[in-house]
């Protein structure tokens, strides 16, 4: 089921956040809207991994080495999502692997989430705009 559901997004949704199965597009009125973030990549790499899937597993590192990156998001990110699904899954991977590139694209990604946790009352803001 793993290598099926790879496949697909492979083809229909490469780079984007979610593949909408039924219809073979990609999603783009997620969480993270209109910006390829290539959530799916970051979420399914650990998988794909412990699988033993190593050029699936390849082809995800190089696009997250190659094209993964906040710096040019101009919206409001869930600060949750965000800090789940790609801090979280980046220092995952690089719990499993060693592979530096995961925690630095982690720690870039913390740093952006930080002015979400610096509010009068302690309790961190919902959404943060990662370049604003």
């Amino acid at each position: 089921m793993m290598q099926h559901a790879w496949d697909n997004y492979k083809l229909y949704a490469w780079g984007k956040n979610e593949l909408r199965p039924l219809s073979q597009r990609p999603h783009s009125g997620s969480i993270f809207g209109i910006y390829d973030l290539g959530a799916t990549i970051v979420d399914g790499l650990d998988t794909l991994y412990l699988m033993g899937l190593e050029k699936e597993y390849q082809e995800g590192r190089d696009w997250i080495e190659r094209k993964f990156s906040l710096d040019n998001v101009s919206a409001d990110l869930s600060v949750f999502e965000t800090n789940i699904r790609f801090v979280g899954g980046l220092l995952t991977l690089y719990a499993f692997t060693g592979d530096i590139l995961y925690k630095e694209k982690a720690q870039n990604i913390a740093d952006k989430l930080l002015p979400a946790f610096q509010t009068p009352t302690g309790i961190p803001y919902a959404l943060v705009n990662t370049r604003t």
